[in-house]
Protein backbone atom coordinates (compact mmCIF):
# COMPACT_ATOMS: atom_id res chain seq x y z
CA UNK A 1 0.00 0.00 0.00
CA UNK A 2 2.94 2.62 1.58
CA UNK A 3 4.52 1.45 -1.84
CA UNK A 4 1.94 2.31 -4.14
CA UNK A 5 1.21 5.48 -3.00
CA UNK A 6 4.84 6.13 -3.01
CA UNK A 7 4.87 5.22 -6.87
CA UNK A 8 2.09 7.33 -7.66
CA UNK A 9 3.31 10.18 -5.52
CA UNK A 10 6.67 10.27 -7.73
CA UNK A 11 4.91 9.91 -10.59
CA UNK A 12 2.47 12.69 -10.05
CA UNK A 13 5.49 15.20 -9.62
CA UNK A 14 6.07 17.18 -12.38
CA UNK A 15 9.69 16.53 -13.45
CA UNK A 16 12.00 18.72 -16.37
CA UNK A 17 14.74 15.92 -16.89
CA UNK A 18 14.06 13.30 -14.41
CA UNK A 19 16.45 10.46 -13.11
CA UNK A 20 18.84 8.94 -15.95
CA UNK A 21 16.38 11.66 -17.88
CA UNK A 22 13.72 9.12 -18.71
CA UNK A 23 11.07 11.64 -18.32
CA UNK A 24 10.74 14.86 -19.34
CA UNK A 25 8.33 18.12 -20.65
CA UNK A 26 9.23 17.96 -23.98
CA UNK A 27 6.28 19.08 -26.78
CA UNK A 28 3.60 21.13 -24.63
CA UNK A 29 3.47 21.32 -20.89
CA UNK A 30 1.20 19.69 -18.51
CA UNK A 31 -2.07 18.01 -20.24
CA UNK A 32 -3.05 19.66 -23.51
CA UNK A 33 -5.21 17.91 -26.23
CA UNK A 34 -3.61 16.01 -28.78
CA UNK A 35 -6.91 16.18 -30.85
CA UNK A 36 -6.15 19.86 -31.52
CA UNK A 37 -2.95 18.61 -33.41
CA UNK A 38 -4.62 16.14 -35.39
CA UNK A 39 -4.68 13.26 -33.39
CA UNK A 40 -7.01 11.60 -31.18
CA UNK A 41 -7.85 9.34 -27.78
CA UNK A 42 -10.81 6.91 -29.41
CA UNK A 43 -8.92 3.98 -27.63
CA UNK A 44 -6.91 3.27 -24.71
CA UNK A 45 -3.71 2.24 -27.28
CA UNK A 46 -3.88 6.17 -28.47
CA UNK A 47 -3.43 7.58 -25.05
CA UNK A 48 -0.50 4.92 -24.45
CA UNK A 49 1.18 5.30 -27.80
CA UNK A 50 0.99 9.65 -27.06
CA UNK A 51 2.26 9.01 -23.26
CA UNK A 52 5.24 7.65 -24.79
CA UNK A 53 5.72 10.10 -27.13
CA UNK A 54 6.03 12.49 -25.20
CA UNK A 55 7.37 10.63 -22.06
CA UNK A 56 4.43 11.76 -19.67
CA UNK A 57 2.07 9.86 -17.44
CA UNK A 58 -1.45 11.47 -17.96
CA UNK A 59 -4.60 11.59 -18.74
CA UNK A 60 -5.75 13.10 -22.09
CA UNK A 61 -8.87 13.24 -22.74
CA UNK A 62 -11.57 11.39 -24.74
CA UNK A 63 -12.78 9.30 -22.52
CA UNK A 64 -16.19 8.89 -21.39
CA UNK A 65 -15.44 6.60 -18.22
CA UNK A 66 -12.83 5.89 -16.28
CA UNK A 67 -9.17 5.50 -17.08
CA UNK A 68 -5.73 4.60 -15.09
CA UNK A 69 -2.35 5.54 -16.84
CA UNK A 70 1.06 4.24 -15.60
CA UNK A 71 4.28 3.73 -16.30
CA UNK A 72 7.23 1.03 -15.40
CA UNK A 73 10.23 -0.56 -16.55
CA UNK A 74 7.98 -3.26 -18.46
CA UNK A 75 4.28 -3.63 -19.82
CA UNK A 76 3.25 -5.60 -16.94
CA UNK A 77 4.57 -2.84 -14.41
CA UNK A 78 3.42 -0.08 -16.25
CA UNK A 79 -0.12 -2.16 -16.13
CA UNK A 80 0.33 -2.53 -12.32
CA UNK A 81 0.95 1.05 -11.80
CA UNK A 82 -2.50 2.37 -13.62
CA UNK A 83 -4.93 4.09 -11.16
CA UNK A 84 -7.42 1.96 -9.97
CA UNK A 85 -5.85 -1.69 -11.79
CA UNK A 86 -6.15 -3.07 -8.41
CA UNK A 87 -9.83 -2.65 -7.68
CA UNK A 88 -11.20 -2.90 -11.45
CA UNK A 89 -11.10 -5.40 -14.42
CA UNK A 90 -10.16 -3.36 -17.22
CA UNK A 91 -12.02 -3.27 -20.42
CA UNK A 92 -9.57 -2.26 -22.85
CA UNK A 93 -5.82 -1.74 -22.47
CA UNK A 94 -3.31 -0.19 -24.50
CA UNK A 95 0.55 -0.33 -24.13
CA UNK A 96 3.67 1.81 -26.02
CA UNK A 97 7.35 2.12 -25.10
CA UNK A 98 9.38 5.07 -25.20
CA UNK A 99 12.14 5.96 -27.31
CA UNK A 100 14.08 5.69 -23.77
CA UNK A 101 12.46 2.12 -22.70
CA UNK A 102 10.11 3.68 -20.23
CA UNK A 103 6.92 1.16 -20.64
CA UNK A 104 3.40 3.34 -20.89
CA UNK A 105 -0.01 1.68 -20.31
CA UNK A 106 -3.65 3.17 -20.33
CA UNK A 107 -6.12 0.73 -18.83
CA UNK A 108 -10.08 2.11 -19.43
CA UNK A 109 -12.90 0.84 -17.03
Amino acid sequence: MIRTALILMILAVPVQAGPFGLFSRRGGGSGGSYAATGGGFATAQDVASHMARVNRVGHWGGNPGYEGCGAGMSPQAAEMNCCFRNRWQPREVGYAQSASGMWYCCCRY
